[in-house]
């Protein structure tokens, strides 16, 4: 693991550019000079030094506006007038003298930049005149103002004139913040960590820079062989918090108050800001994007950008230590009901001092591991007694399922389990030991460990029951003994979902429903195991206190999906939990960039899947809580034999590292990918050599299994794969044995058929192998054969087209002669073969034959089309 610090690593940025160009301006001629404003991000004094530094000119100067004089002429110019004692006020032109004469004598001539603070108070005669003194090529004139409302009307019709430009710093999305640390640090960031890092810093480049240019943030932000890691929180450093909130002086004290607000409730009713301040602080600060405001259910809502100033509360940093912004505004936030400002108000009152009662704290704590934010949570379990001494035996035992879950929700479930062990050897009563029970089947859901930990759990229960009722015989209980064998790839004799109905409670609803879906996952039936996970998914999503179990449900069902090539289903799941249903969806990074590999697969692209993939084994070694490290590295395995990537041997090896992590089912797969690489390890097991491991209880997955035989070229592997793939009825499975049949037909009607067939449910990774059977029993370049070839590969991604050694013959047969691309353009042209063969001075038939042959090479079936090809 190599922790660098992202301080002095930054060769250049895209705020950098907009700076260096703003730089430029102020030393030419071509506009008066420059007006910088806040606008939707921070940090203006932070963007003048930068400015200056581009435009690096002999001499700089200040001018700063007052309230206390905004109403003497020339007042602000004082520095510039100093040597002028006896000048004419009454006269601009003596004034503009003056200035001039003073800078000459400064700068000896050369540039100077004259610095403008405090732009509001400036008077109209010190405005006329600094404009005027900009009009030589050798001043620049640089207006630093705060809030963009705040820019006086005779500033705005000089910036409406076009002689003052005003410097635009761009918002970034995502994808712009994952290209700057691709571009600019040399290293890949993770698709959802770039949409954290966005939301984080609210789209500001200012905030972008100063968090990655921190050198406290070292330990925080960590470089893995070319991947960028993020916490699940990019928690500010003490000092970042402290500056962002420096960032902000340039509001008046009504804005500043209205702003610290919205962030403390986390998002308040817009009519609530408006009784506390009017209308017109909210407005400047809706102008300026520092508020954003959103309508749900017909209320319009106020939310702070970015939500750094949410974070900064944690930090208690100034001002939300003052006591004066808590006696105005906090019974405004009492009756507001949303958790996030629920928790930002109990760390507030931490802050100020406040007297906060511990059920209080420890309820703000369930709430941020309930919203999957362990890092609040942890910090607010500090402030709970630590020692099984404590007054209140109850609240430790409370407590201590909580901290459980912060371990749990950041990765470390080896050291949850133990707690959770040691918690119930001291028996915490049944209420605290139905909690654990509960969780502990949770993390058996997710991971597969924790059993003995759930049997004793259990044990202990039933012991203490008050009338001697057996724990074991309830529902939840059976439902775990039934996943358990599941897991292990067994299918229960009397499994206990078709013994009972769905239950009324929805937790035990849930895991019935998952069962379910494991079991008929078990049996083949992808799309009924579909539909039965998809309604455990909508319990949790429509009951807030099941949101811990989203992560695992999700993990399992688009899984299932991707692997039965269920492609529409998945972009429509993809699309419900991240439309705002689901916020937790966005901390599993590792899992979403498994999924962007899989999808770039299905589209047929297996060198941007298998980008996708690497970045998911170097994320998943960091943090894996969902035990997708051994899938990550079968598929990156196996996408690298598919397109013979050199990195092949590495992701052999970085198998071999893994520990036996997750269900015996993805460790299974991932030997047999490893061993279609040719590089089973020694004294490997017959079953691992013969790709089928007994332990493959899916059909689905043992079909999967024989067609990477067919791939490794086993003797009866098609057969067998014939066998393995009928009669089921995902996607992916039907085109498996639509080829397979082909293969054993061997006519080239059967071929084209099954290439087609793939192509239209989304399978394109089949088709080469069509394709190079068909090139090899039906050679020549002018055959129907290469023609039918031809159309299929056209519709291939050309990144597939590209990479896929069996498509080489194809393409060679496939490209034209210098003389038919002529020809080609000609016929594109709306040439006759009369006027081609005249042109030329060859006979109309070789021109036909030219045409025929760039049709069958093309793909096409007629001359009109021919204009359509970009030859």
């Amino acid at each position: 693991m190599n922790r660098l610090s992202p301080a002095g690593k930054l060769p250049r940025s895209i705020l950098e550019e907009v700076l260096d160009a703003a730089g430029r301006e102020l030393v030419t001629a071509r506009s008066g000079g420059l007006l910088l404003t806040t606008s939707t991000v921070f940090g203006g004094d932070f963007l003048l030094t930068r400015i200056l530094a581009s435009a690096d000119p002999f001499y700089t100067v200040s001018v700063q506006g007052t309230k206390s004089f905004s109403d003497v002429p020339y007042a602000p110019l004082a520095p510039l007038l100093q040597d002028s004692p006896d000048i004419d006020f009454e006269s601009e032109l003596d004034v503009l003298s003056a200035v001039r004469d003073r800078i000459q004598r400064l700068t000896k001539g050369r540039s100077c930049v004259v610095v403008v603070r405090g732009p509001e108070h400036l008077d109209s005669a010190s405005i006329a005149l600094l404009t005027r003194l900009a009009e030589s090529p050798s001043v620049g004139l640089l207006i630093r103002s705060g809030p963009r409302s705040k820019v006086p009307l005779d500033l705005e019709l000089v910036l409406a004139d076009g002689f003052i430009e005003e410097v635009h710093i761009p918002v970034l999305t995502a994808a712009n913040v994952r290209e700057y640390f691709d571009s600019i640090l040399g290293a890949t960031l993770p698709m959802l960590s770039s949409t954290l890092v966005c939301e984080v810093i609210g789209g500001s480049p200012v905030l972008l820079e100063m968090v990655t240019r921190d050198g406290e943030l070292r330990d925080l932000i960590q470089l893995r062989d070319d991947v960028w890691i993020l916490p699940r929180e990019l928690s500010l450093t003490d000092r970042i918090a402290e500056r962002i909130f420096s960032l902000i002086a340039d509001y008046a004290p009504e804005e500043t108050d209205v702003l610290l607000t919205v962030a403390l409730a986390h998002q308040i009713p817009v009519d609530v800001a408006v009784h506390l301040w009017g209308a017109d602080p909210v407005n400047a600060l809706l102008l300026e994007g520092a508020l954003a405001r959103e309508e749900d259910a017909g209320t319009i809502w106020l939310r702070a950008a970015p939500p750094l100033l949410g974070a900064a509360i944690r930090h208690q940093v100034e001002p939300f230590r003052s006591r004066r912004l808590w006696e105005n505004v906090h019974e405004h936030l009492t009756d507001l009901t949303n958790t996030p400002g629920i928790i930002h108000r109990v760390l507030w009152k931490l802050s100020v001092g406040v007297t906060v009662d511990d059920d209080e704290v420890l309820a703000a704590a369930t709430m941020a591991n309930r919203l999957d934010k362990p890092d609040t949570a942890e910090l607010l379990l500090r402030r709970l007694p630590s020692g099984a001494a404590a007054d209140r035996p109850g609240l430790f035992a409370a407590a201590e399922v909580q901290r459980a879950r912060a371990e749990f929700y950041n990765g470390r479930t080896d050291l949850a389990l133990p707690r959770l062990r040691r918690l119930v050897l001291r028996d915490p009563g049944s209420d605290v030991l139905t909690s654990v029970i509960h969780f502990i089947f949770q993390i058996n859901l997710a991971t597969g460990l924790g059993a003995s930990a759930l049997s004793e759990a259990i044990r202990r229960h039933a012991a203490a029951g008050p009338t001697g009722t057996a724990y074991e015989s309830t529902l939840i209980v059976r439902l775990g003994r039934d996943l358990q064998q599941l897991t292990a790839g067994i299918i229960p004799k009397t499994p206990v979902v078709e013994a009972t109905t769905v239950p009324q409670d929805p937790r035990e609803a849930l895991c019935w429903h998952f069962v379910m879906g494991e079991l008929l996952y078990r049996r083949g039936d992808l799309s009924g195991a579909a539909a039965e996970l998809s309604l455990a998914l909508d319990l949790v999503l429509d009951h807030e206190h099941l949101r811990n179990y989203g992560g695992c449900i999700v993990t399992r069902l688009m899984l299932l999906l991707v692997g039965g090539g269920f492609w529409d289903e998945l972009a429509a799941l993809q699309t419900e939990v991240t439309a705002g249903r689901a916020p937790w969806i966005k901390r599993l990074i590792g899992f979403w960039e498994l999924i962007e590999g899989l999808t770039a697969l299905q589209r047929g692209r297996p060198q941007t899947a298998l980008a996708h993939f690497r970045t998911a084994v170097v994320v998943l070694r960091a943090r894996d809580i969902k035990q997708f490290r051994p899938l990550a590295a079968a598929l990156a395995t196996y996408t690298a034999w598919l397109i013979g990537d050199p990195g092949l041997n590495d992701f052999v090896g970085e198998y071999r590292r893994l520990s036996q992590l997750g269900p015996p089912e993805r460790r299974m797969l991932a030997e047999a990918y490893m061993a279609v690489a040719g590089d089973v390890p020694a004294g490997a097991s017959t079953r691992q050599r013969g790709l089928i491991p007994v332990e493959a209880a899916n059909p689905q997955i043992r079909a999967e299994l024989s067609f990477l035989r067919v791939q490794a070229g086993a003797d009866d592997a098609v057969d067998v794969g014939i066998d393995r793939t009928a009669g089921l009825s995902d996607p992916r499975t039907q085109s498996l044995h639509a080829v397979l049949t082909a293969l054993a037909d061997g006519s080239v009607s059967a071929l084209v058929d099954a290439a087609e067939f793939c192509l239209d449910r989304g399978q394109d990774l089949l088709v080469p192998v069509c394709l190079g059977v068909l090139l090899t029993q039906s050679p020549g370049s002018n055959s129907k054969v290469v023609r039918s070839a031809a159309k299929l590969l056209a519709r291939l991604d050309p990144e597939l087209q590209r990479l896929h050694p069996q498509l080489a013959a194809l393409r060679h047969a496939t490209r034209l002669t210098p003389r038919e691309v002529t020809i080609a353009a000609d016929v594109a042209a709306g040439k006759t073969a009369r006027q081609i063969a005249k042109h030329y001075g060859v006979s109309i038939r070789t021109v036909d034959g030219h045409v025929e042959s760039i049709l069958t090479k093309l793909g096409l079936s007629s001359r009109k089309e021919i204009g359509k090809q970009s030859p």
